[in-house]
């Protein structure tokens, strides 16, 4: 005879796998992409419908932490409740939803692999965290922003960086097979809670999908809570667990082909984007022309007769700055900076787009010598004559003073 579960064990079962189905197929999983524009039609009228005052337009940006997000939340956990309750109703009759249990393993497990082995290549490959641009060399500590602060520490070690990311890799491997699940639910709760942890004390709006995996990990681990309690606190023995298949037992040879010929591709496909990806945007990837910081050495401001006039400290540029290829910014002599697309061409001209506009201004350059650049133009109306002149960051103690076994005395500057 079928084990009879109590009725709010089952509400409870039907509540979570609806919840927790609805939540991964909306956060970097199967079918998100597909979905997405779904959501961002029914979360909004949600939003208005329980009293939200303003329109929400900000949906996928970089941030998993949006208004949009806690309300995408709060429709699932509303629809996961009032499904639970109606469908327990309707299907009183049954004894049990193991079935349904083991589905719910699965979807968890599955989930929780691609995630963690998605952001342990990333960590693996330098991607996600990357040394200090230049820029961030001259900023100021009292001018970061918490998250700033914890991206410029794990960037700093490559060799931290890339041991937290074999961690999270380790975790979604184990999480792949049966057998070592709760190993890998156990990895993934020790990785993952120091990530919420981080993200929450440093401000970085992945606290939603964070905490969720968290508590997924720890969902996992309850299933066999009993015979972890009675292994490492009451410290007695244990039967070896009897794993059931999900599909009858004659199709599992066939399930297991399939499973593997998939995570095989899943892998290997991970693999290829990541290189790629790193040919683009990794430490390795092709430095722009003008990679580096530049310490503007002259600057001059010239009127409709070509002759020098004053220029005001929101007009004259005192460092340029690029990192990534497209892009750059120019700190002023009044200490604001400026972001801006930038590209030079083949014609050594200067194409420059500000973000608060579509109008592109042109400077052109030319190559004085190995560190230093003349460049010219108009740029927002006014004729500019300038030198830059790079600067090596390689000398700043950051960069130079590296890995020691031996120190006489705390290096703490």
């Amino acid at each position: 005879m079928e084990n009879k579960w109590p009725i709010l064990k089952k509400i409870g079962l039907l509540i979570l796998f609806i919840y927790f189905f609805l939540y991964t197929n909306a956060s970097q999983f199967i079918l998100s992409d597909l979905i997405e524009p779904l959501w961002q039609k029914i979360v909004p009228w949600f939003a208005d419908l329980v009293g939200h005052t303003t329109p929400i337009t900000i949906f996928a940006n970089g941030s998993g932490d949006t208004t949009y997000n806690y309300y995408q939340v709060l429709f699932f956990g509303v629809v996961a409740i009032i499904l639970g309750i109606v469908i327990s109703l309707l299907d009183h009759k049954r004894n049990n939803y193991s079935k349904l249990l083991s589905w719910l393993t699965v979807l968890l497990r599955y989930y929780l692999a691609a995630q963690m082995i998605s952001y342990g290549l990333a960590k693996l490959y330098y991607m996600q965290f990357s040394y200090p641009s230049p820029a961030r060399f001259d900023q100021e500590l009292g001018d970061f922003s918490p998250m700033g602060l914890l991206w410029t520490f794990m960037g700093y070690s490559k060799g931290y960086t890339m041991f937290t990311g074999a961690l999270e890799f380790i975790g979604g491997i184990l999480l792949l097979t049966r057998r070592t699940t709760m190993l890998g639910a156990l990895t993934t709760f020790g990785v993952m809670l120091n990530v919420m942890m981080l993200n929450y004390c440093y401000d970085v709006p992945v606290k939603l999908l964070s905490t969720h995996m968290v508590v997924m990990s720890l969902f996992l681990i309850a299933l066999d809570g009993k015979r972890i309690f009675r292994f490492f606190i009451s410290n007695q023995q244990v039967q070896p667990y009897i794993f059931q298949s999900i599909v009858p037992q004659k199709y599992e040879k066939v399930k297991n082909i399939i499973k593997w010929i998939l995570l095989i591709a899943y892998l290997g496909f991970s693999f290829y984007q990541m290189n790629q990806m790193g040919k683009m945007y990794g430490p390795n990837a092709p430095k722009p022309l003008f990679y580096g910081k530049y310490a503007v050495e002259s600057f001059y401001n010239y009127d409709d007769s070509l002759q020098i006039k004053a220029a005001p400290d929101s007009i004259r540029w005192k460092a340029f700055y690029q990192s990534w290829e497209g892009y750059a910014s120019v700190l002023k002599a009044d200490d604001k900076k400026v972001h801006f697309k930038f590209n030079p061409d083949s014609t050594q001209t200067l194409n420059i787009e500000m973000y608060n506009d579509s109008i592109v201004h042109q400077l052109k350059y030319e190559k004085l010598d190995s560190i230093r650049f003349h460049v010219f133009g108009t740029f927002q109306q006014d004729s500019l004559d300038m030198i830059f002149r790079k600067e090596d960051i390689s000398k700043r103690q950051l960069a130079k003073r590296g890995f020691h076994w031996i120190s006489e005395y705390p290096f703490n500057r």
